[in-house]
């Protein structure tokens, strides 16, 4: 089964709350490759907060939404900061409004009327949250672009961290990220999404030519 991330909403099961849960899920999606469910996203088989528990064990991420202050929502995030799971707190009201207890943490506060604002905070937290993970892979990567350059003769130049990071979080709805001691998988899975124009045909070509050599 392929590699991807995954998120858990948290947020109350009202119809007001449907149409926004249905945007971030198909953003996300469609810009990082996450698998996005929240507790009403599948048929129920086990009892709901079983499920709901099961569900953020194994999420990588937790989205809050603390609009209402709902009880449900609470009860979730606090499973959620008891295993140590990473938050990202949404809110349509000013951040000051929420619980004291939670005060300290920074919100997006949203408004869909104001989508690409929102959509540059939400990039930019998805970024930090998974910032760790694909630094080191960048690293390496850029390490293999250099050599690539050297071999060939060509002057690639890199995609900067955040496009090559979404760049691979797409890529993983296909297929994990091969591990980084296999450099012939490794370069074939990463050279395309740090060269900044890997559409130039000479490019391809020499990456179709280069790539074998590392077996």
């Amino acid at each position: 089964m392929p590699s991807q991330g995954y998120c858990f909403v948290a947020m109350p099961f009202k119809p007001e709350f449907n149409f926004f849960f249905l945007y971030i899920k198909q953003y996300l999606e469609r810009n990082y490759g996450l698998h996005i469910e929240r507790g009403d996203s599948s048929v129920l088989t086990i009892p709901l907060m079983d499920k709901i528990r099961d569900q953020i064990l194994r999420s990588d991420l937790i989205i809050g939404d603390v609009t209402g202050s709902n009880a449900n929502v609470f009860y979730e995030l606090g499973i959620a900061h008891a295993i140590g799971k990473p938050i990202l707190f949404l809110t349509q009201k000013p951040p000051e409004d929420a619980p004291v207890d939670i005060r300290q943490y920074e919100f997006i506060q949203y408004d869909l009327g104001k989508h690409e604002e929102f959509t540059l905070k939400l990039d930019n937290a998805i970024r930090n949250a998974f910032g760790k993970k694909y630094k080191g892979l960048y690293d390496k990567a850029y390490e293999l672009l250099l050599r690539f350059n050297k071999d060939t003769g060509l002057n690639c130049q890199q995609r900067d961290f955040e496009s090559f990071q979404s760049v691979v979080m797409r890529g993983e709805q296909t297929g994990g990220i091969p591990p980084i001691e296999d450099e012939y998988m490794l370069a074939e899975f990463v050279l395309p999404k740090i060269i900044n124009d890997f559409t130039d045909p000479i490019v391809i070509k020499k990456y179709n030519e280069w790539t074998p050599l590392l077996l």
